[in-house]
């Protein structure tokens, strides 16, 4: 029984020979493309994980409506587990009907989020800025005028370079603002001494428990997690704090 089935089956494939090489390649096939497949996960992660090490991306950002201050950033440095905590500004510009773009503050002693430079060179005096490389139409060497803008100093900068930011992972998406259509279209940098802001727009942070963790993983998100409500817990105060600090001196000359 066996030994007539066997014959059969090989008098079959004999038979239709190009049927039976068509079926094993589509096997070969889909079982490369299922490696293939399982493969790209991890190395995407552990290419993504790379780029945020290299970049030094915090493990967070503390915004606030109200602004923040150095009550605020000695607050978070003070705070459990946290190795660094750096204060930036920023503005969102509607450039024209069509464009808005964020303006962030850029120190050369930065040390975390890091900027990939992608042409030119990062800023190196206040009438210099970088931008997004998604930014179009510009050139280095170009002149990047801005409408006069509540925050900065000047409304006029050099384009000096064009940069990668570890803040957008996404190759098209910057975020949403309350300005023009709702979207950021880009972003870019200038000195901090371009801005003339007493409140900072964000505060960084890196914590020290998080350095053996890929970043993603759910170790990872749930460390930081427990930081993050650590975290809040030091500045629960703070925004009724930060209220009185804007309304007081105000109702104080008005009362007088």
């Amino acid at each position: 029984m066996n030994s007539t089935y066997f014959k059969a089956t090989i008098r079959e494939i004999t038979y239709a020979w190009g049927k039976f090489i068509s079926i094993v390649l589509i096997i070969m096939l889909g079982s490369l493309l299922y490696v293939g497949i399982r493969a790209t996960g991890p190395d995407l992660d552990h290419s993504a994980d790379t780029y945020f090490t290299q970049q030094h991306l915090g493990d967070l950002n503390v915004t606030s409506t109200l602004g923040l201050t150095h009550k605020d950033l000695d607050l978070i440095q003070n705070a459990q587990h946290v190795q660094t905590a750096e204060a930036s500004h920023m503005v969102t510009v509607k450039k024209s009907q069509s464009q808005v773009v964020q303006i962030y503050s850029y120190s050369k002693t930065a040390q975390l989020n890091k900027l990939k430079v992608v042409s030119g060179h990062l800023p190196r005096n206040a009438n210099q800025i970088v931008l997004d490389k998604k930014a179009t139409g510009y050139q280095l060497g170009d002149t990047y005028r801005l409408p006069k803008t509540t925050g900065l100093r000047h409304q006029t900068f050099k384009v000096v370079g064009f940069v990668n930011s570890p803040l957008f992972v996404s190759s098209t998406d910057r975020g949403t603002t309350n300005v023009g259509s709702g979207d950021v279209d880009y972003f870019a940098y200038v000195p901090n001494q371009a801005f003339n802001q007493s409140a900072y727009a964000t505060i960084a942070v890196r914590f020290d428990n998080t350095q053996d963790l890929a970043a993603g993983t759910s170790k990872y998100n749930k460390r930081v997690d427990q930081d993050q409500n650590r975290l809040e817990d030091q500045l629960a105060n703070r925004p009724e704090q930060r209220r009185h600090e804007i309304v007081g001196p105000a109702l104080t000359k008005v009362n007088s």
